[in-house]
């Protein structure tokens, strides 16, 4: 037994399954890639819910437990000894532990490409298949049933953060590897990993949507990208979410070079920002948005540009500039708290 997994309700079932399932996997069945036979597990029936799936999810109450956290990975939950759930590996430690950990497959519901070829010279695949925050479609959760039930585990599943579509997609695996409950997949999204509730979409999904069954994931033709473009807004987020993050540590460090982040600089973090904000400034998704939209991504862009000049100023010893660049940041953040608020959900 993995010593990291979670003393959840789910694993007397999961115990149970495994007696069931062992010898489809001794023939090859627990994923030896594709064209392997496909791993039989009854998804358990969805919820009938009477509101909201996120109130749902405080129905079973989880013993607690607290996200592990190692160098550049964090919110590491181990979900069974299939699912682990966490954020983007950042760095060759992040990759040398999951390789640590067991981890043979690597799935990313984030729009950033993988570092596929570090996970491969670790023995590790990546999989690659970007969802919203809204939903996953149903093309995305063929892709992600499949993965789960073809490919060899265990898995590692996230997001950049690991709290919001990672989990969601971790659950997919929960539901289609280890049979657990509706009710008990959604609690482990809130009460584990900390899914916001904002993402009704996801929870209601997990709780109620129509999961795949094995004979269509089989069925389905798929190659297991290890990268998949994405472009226009949803392209642009993968930049501004890693440079908002980077941009608030140097914000902490007065503008200036922190020695606890080497690899961060301050006009290049500020660099990236205004990019991510040009980058779809001109993309149909934005010129065709609503008013509001296109008036916060035109303030995000001022904004980012004004930090930027201050953030020079900065390195040229104007002291000055410290609080400009300050209110420019906050003001960017602001512009992307209202965004967020109105179509988060969309992108």
């Amino acid at each position: 037994m993995n010593p990291y997994t979670l003393p959840s309700a789910a694993l007397i079932s999961f115990l149970a399954l495994l007696g069931s399932c062992s010898s489809s996997k001794d023939s090859g069945a627990a994923g030896q890639g594709e064209g392997a036979n496909v791993i039989q597990v009854s998804v358990t029936a969805p919820l009938d819910l009477d509101g909201r799936a996120y109130d749902h999810a405080m129905t079973v109450e989880l013993p607690p437990v607290e996200p592990q956290e190692f160098e550049g990975l964090h919110n590491v939950f181990h979900l069974s000894d299939q699912i682990v759930s966490g954020s983007e590996p950042h760095g060759d430690a992040a990759m040398q532990k999951l390789a640590d950990l067991g981890i043979r497959t690597i799935v990313s519901v984030d729009g950033k490409a993988p570092e596929a070829e570090k996970a491969a010279a670790l023995g590790m695949r990546y999989v690659h298949i970007p969802i919203q925050y809204s939903d996953i479609s149903e093309n995305e959760m063929l892709r992600l049933a499949k993965t789960f039930r073809e490919l060899e585990g265990p898995f590692y599943v996230h997001c950049f953060h690991g709290k919001h579509r990672g989990p969601a997609g971790a659950e997919v695996g929960r539901l289609v590897l280890d049979g657990i409950p509706r009710d008990e997949a959604i609690a482990e999204m809130r009460q584990y990993c900390g899914t916001s509730k904002k993402y009704e979409g996801l929870y209601r999904l997990i709780a109620a949507g129509d999961i795949p069954t094995a004979s269509e994931t089989s069925a389905f033709e798929y190659n297991f990208a290890a990268r998949e473009e994405v472009e226009g807004v949803v392209a642009a987020m993968v930049i501004l979410s890693r440079a908002h993050d980077n941009n608030e540590s140097m914000m902490k460090s007065g503008w200036k070079p922190d020695p606890s982040h080497p690899d961060l600089d301050p006009i290049n973090e500020a660099t990236q920002l205004l990019q991510g904000f040009e980058s779809a400034a001109s993309h149909a998704e934005v010129r065709t948005a609503a008013q509001d939209f296109r008036s916060w991504w035109s303030e995000g862009q001022a904004e980012s540009a004004t930090l930027l000049d201050s953030v020079k100023s900065i390195q040229t010893g104007d002291e000055s500039a410290i609080e400009r660049a300050n209110r420019s940041f906050q003001a960017v953040q602001a512009a992307c708290t209202d965004c967020h608020g109105e179509y988060r959900n969309d992108i």
